[in-house]
């Protein structure tokens, strides 16, 4: 994702779905927001760098050397050590309304914590009764999480802290919130153990997270690079 939010009046919001089938692990926070935008056309996915691992210098030796399976994630300057990915983030009052900047920021940083969650444990109900229906990084996530679930592919690490998230009122019941979050380092893994894509993690990454009232409901509209 590159632009960020404006003050552009999007479509008249229809109502997000609110009745969901279970979704599916993973996809890496830092994947998903590369290239987001409020509508559905996808934009290019940002790859995470691998590390790549050197071979060791042949030796005269006849004996061959196994090649090590990693068995952990890089480490990372924040502490995700206490998160729970099964436990769901607390709901807060905020979900029921009236719209306010507090508001939006409370229900922006939980939509933001809801992911992981999700990823974590197949359960997208809440982060897909969130998503407006034309949000594409909502609907990419959800695709993502689908497809993962199909093809039992799972996911490793991905824990968000939020440091911080500020709404303000764009226009009627339309707000913009700014988000500071960091995420753990990411591998997703295949059902042969096979890693098919890692992520080495966010620190203090900013985003936009677009957000509507409408019919007594939040709406998150759309999820931007700051």
């Amino acid at each position: 994702m590159h632009p960020t939010a404006t003050t552009t009046t999007p479509p008249t919001p229809r109502p997000a779905r609110r009745v969901l089938a279970s979704g599916a692990v993973a996809l890496t926070l830092a994947a998903a927001l590369t290239g987001c935008t409020g509508g559905g056309t996808a934009a290019p996915t940002a790859s995470a760098t691998v590390p790549t691992t050197v071979a060791p210098t042949a030796s005269a030796s006849p004996t061959p050397s196994a090649t090590p399976t990693p068995t952990a994630l890089p480490s990372s300057a924040e502490d995700f050590s206490s998160i729970d990915l099964t436990v769901p983030p607390p709901r807060p009052d905020a979900l029921d309304g009236p719209p306010s900047d507090e508001a939006a920021a409370e229900v922006a940083r939980y939509f933001i914590l809801m992911y992981p969650y999700a990823a974590a444990t197949h359960d997208t109900t809440v982060f897909d009764e969130l998503s407006y229906n034309d949000c594409g990084f909502c609907n990419r996530s959800l695709d993502k999480f689908r497809e993962y679930e199909a093809t039992g592919v799972e996911t490793e690490g991905g824990a968000i802290i939020v440091h911080s998230a500020v709404a303000g009122e764009i226009y009627g019941n339309a707000f913009n919130a700014t988000v500071t979050l960091s995420e753990s380092p990411t591998r997703d893994v295949a059902p042969d153990g096979t890693v098919v894509d890692e992520s080495p993690g966010l620190d203090n990454m900013v985003y936009d997270v677009g957000l509507k009232w409408y019919d007594g409901a939040w709406l998150v509209m759309s999820v931007t690079h700051a």
